[in-house]
């Protein structure tokens, strides 16, 4: 398998010369594939072994990123040292403190309205349905037919046309990511963590969709790498691999590496 030496060797010298290392991954389609209901994203017990021993390092942080409501998250993940960024940045756990930003939490009676009226797409569209998650919602299409995706996308952007300006919409694939706009970003959540974490530190991200475009500039705004999981990743990304399978094995190299051993390029 190929370790991508570019990425990996900044890191371990960056670390072995004594600094942080901030390691922040994307959740569904970076650490677990795409799928077609979210329910059925679960992690891989070798993946949360792999995470759990990268963060029992010493001088390594770990962060995981979603879409997906916090707690959620946090339940999938199922590893409480971590760092948690649920909702694309709205809310976040850090060193066990919980963060949501004040609009998001003023805005749930909106967020309420607006999932209501969306639902009848469930009837209109086979296939389609809509993920409440209190500050945000999803609306998810990749079960409808195919002769109909694009149509479907287009009246679910239409429909909220007219919400354009309190609400921060992202075109991801087969599904549209609706937020409270105005609120905390991925890419702020890396800022926060970040700064949490402290200097000197080197940090790197990994993610592949469009929500994670915030985050993959923040971090190489910070001198980091962001990588690019899947054909589909942000153009923010600097390196790409091909999917999660790649990117997993990717990660045991990094943690060889890190704890001193040989790693064949």
């Amino acid at each position: 398998m190929q370790f991508f030496p570019d990425v990996l060797m900044p890191l371990v010298a960056a670390y072995h010369a004594g600094e942080k290392l901030l390691l922040l991954f994307d959740y569904d389609g970076t650490l677990t594939p795409i799928v077609e209901h979210p329910w059925q994203a679960q992690l891989a017990p070798q993946t949360r072994e792999l995470l759990a021993d990268l963060a029992a390092q010493p001088h390594v942080h770990v962060g995981i990123f979603s879409g997906r409501r916090l707690d959620e998250l946090e339940q999938l993940i199922g590893l409480p040292p971590l760092a948690y960024c649920g909702l694309s940045g709205i809310e976040m756990r850090i060193d066990g403190n919980l963060l949501v930003h004040p609009t998001a939490r003023e805005s749930v009676q909106l967020i309420d309205e607006i999932t209501r009226r969306l639902s009848a797409i469930e009837h209109v569209y086979p296939g389609a349905w809509v993920e409440h998650k209190r500050y945000g919602f999803t609306v998810h299409y990749r079960g409808v037919d195919a002769a109909l995706i694009e149509e479907v996308r287009k009246r679910i952007l239409g429909f909220l046309e007219c919400w354009t300006r309190q609400l921060r919409i992202i075109d991801a694939p087969l599904a549209v990511e609706v937020l409270i706009g105005g609120t905390w970003t991925k890419g702020d959540a890396v800022r926060k963590m970040i700064e949490h974490v402290g200097e000197p530190l080197f940090a790197f991200y990994a993610g592949d969709a469009p929500n994670d475009r915030e985050a993959l500039e923040a971090t190489t705004a910070h001198g980091g790498i962001a990588l690019g999981v899947g054909p589909l990743a942000p153009t923010a990304a600097t390196a790409h691999v091909s999917d999660p399978e790649t990117f997993v094995g990717w990660l045991e190299a990094l943690l060889h590496a890190i704890q001193g051993a040989p790693v064949e390029m």
